[in-house]
């Protein structure tokens, strides 16, 4: 009678720990850019305009305005970042703003030089994912266009 118990103890622990299991995590509770706003100048000011200007090493190579790294994520990599969507407020126009970003490896996200989004603030969403999970970031950064 012992034998038939551990038996069919040992069949349950056995079918207990054949369910699927999600490969590795994905923890966003603590994500967020420092700092988490870029304000981006609608006109830029050449050397010749003011010789007291960083603009002009800018415009001399035509460099995007770029953020920073996001921090706070864990998980299994690779992780993958990509734009959900974004709110413009004072002015902006969203559709424009969203042909113009661009989300690159780690989080970091690229505006044109010169964007042709008009003057106003830009509120971006992005979303996280990696091998069976995902995680949204609403409102994640902002930038000013201005």
């Amino acid at each position: 009678m012992k034998q038939f118990i551990l038996f069919i103890f040992i069949s349950m622990l056995a079918l207990m720990g054949c369910h699927d299991v999600k490969i590795g995590f994905l923890k966003v509770e603590d994500a967020e850019y420092v700092p988490n706003t870029m304000t981006i100048p609608a006109k830029l000011v050449t050397a010749e305009e003011n010789p007291k200007t960083n603009d002009q090493i800018r415009i001399d190579n035509n460099s995007p305005w770029v953020t920073n790294a996001i921090s706070g994520v864990l998980g299994t990599e690779p992780l993958q970042y990509e734009f959900v969507s974004v709110e413009a407020t004072e002015g902006g126009d969203a559709d424009l703003f969203v042909k113009e970003i661009v989300v690159r490896g780690h989080g970091r996200m690229e505006v044109p030089l010169r964007p042709t989004a008009p003057k106003g603030r830009y509120k971006v969403t992005l979303k996280v994912s990696n091998e069976g999970h995902s995680a949204i970031l609403p409102d994640i950064f902002t930038f000013i266009i201005e």
